[in-house]
């Protein structure tokens, strides 16, 4: 748990269930941690699993947080700003005097849901905040809040709750892992966004022939897609989506621009937006969530709406 947050108990059904709203699915399916392999996921409700004696080694295990935030009406933007020169400002300097590997913002772009952001931060061992609390209590002492437009936190938004999980060895992290150079890491990263980039490539030719071969390669058979059409919701089942992928090319498949317009991945997780333009004055953005299971990155959530 971070130290400066006061948590409160939610249900489980707001802190991890993925049947609300369709803008905060793909943050909910990111945080869908039993495809996720390394972690072992706590189950809604309970107390924090407790490690076993292999775990409680350093070297075994580490944790990691997830806090769930919601933002005041309208307030996204400046929330994120506040984290980021607050509590991440605390963070950077956690990291560099080795007490915390990583942190990291995600939101869900919109003001629905019980929560719309999270902030994630990965201890450097298994005894997460306890094994720092020393340390932080001086780098939280030194740290002089900064407002944002005049606001603080309070005003902003505020935490919903606070869980904990274990990151399970080997680590993602190459850094933390051992691996001294940040030529490393950059390798690593750079083999991920080329595979990650693979694979939507598969997606968009798929697209663009129809090809059912194509999109299973792409896709995780468990995959969802959702989106808006209109106001409306609506969803598939990959066994209901590729049936949209016959052989045949949908008319005037092969004039839709389709472009990659940002990826991120942080240790086996990726998420790839994309811009779909079938005119000058019609495109859709989409939203790929991909995971790295047994080396491969296969798609395991797609969502759309139309671009504005």
């Amino acid at each position: 748990m971070r130290p400066e947050i006061g948590t409160k108990a939610a249900s489980a059904r707001a802190s991890v269930s993925i049947a609300g709203l369709w803008r905060r699915r793909v943050l909910a399916a990111s945080l869908w941690l039993l495809a996720w392999p390394m972690m072992a996921l706590a189950e809604p409700g309970s107390r924090t699993l407790a490690p076993t004696t292999e775990a409680t080694e350093a070297s075994s295990a580490r944790v990691v947080t997830m806090t769930y935030l919601k933002s005041a009406p309208g307030k996204l933007g400046q929330l994120e700003r506040y984290v980021r020169a607050n509590w991440f400002a605390m963070d950077k300097i956690a990291v560099e005097r080795g007490l915390f590997v990583s942190y990291l913002w995600l939101d869900t772009g919109s003001d629905e849901g019980p929560w719309n952001a999270v902030v994630m931060v990965t201890y450097r061992d298994a005894q997460g905040f306890a094994g720092i609390e020393q340390e932080w209590a001086g780098i939280k002492a030194a740290h002089r809040e900064v407002l944002i437009d005049g606001a603080r936190q309070a005003d902003l938004g505020r935490v919903v709750e606070s869980r904990e999980f274990f990151e399970r060895a080997p680590f993602v992290n190459v850094v933390a892992a051992g691996i001294p150079t940040d030529e490393a890491a950059s390798d690593a990263h750079s083999r991920d966004e080329s595979a990650i980039r693979e694979v939507v490539g598969k997606y968009f030719e798929a697209g663009i022939t129809g090809s059912p071969g194509l999109i299973r390669e792409a896709f995780l058979p468990t995959a969802r897609i959702e989106g808006l059409r209109g106001e409306q919701l609506v969803t598939w089942s990959f066994d209901e989506y590729i049936r949209f992928f016959n052989g045949t090319p949908a008319p005037g498949a092969d004039q839709v621009e389709r472009t990659i317009t940002r990826v991120m991945t942080h240790g086996s997780t990726a998420t790839v937006h994309l811009r779909l333009r079938f005119s000058p004055a019609q495109a859709l953005d989409e939203q790929l969530l991909l995971l790295r299971i047994d080396g491969r990155w296969k798609i395991a959530y797609k969502s759309y709406t139309p671009s504005p």
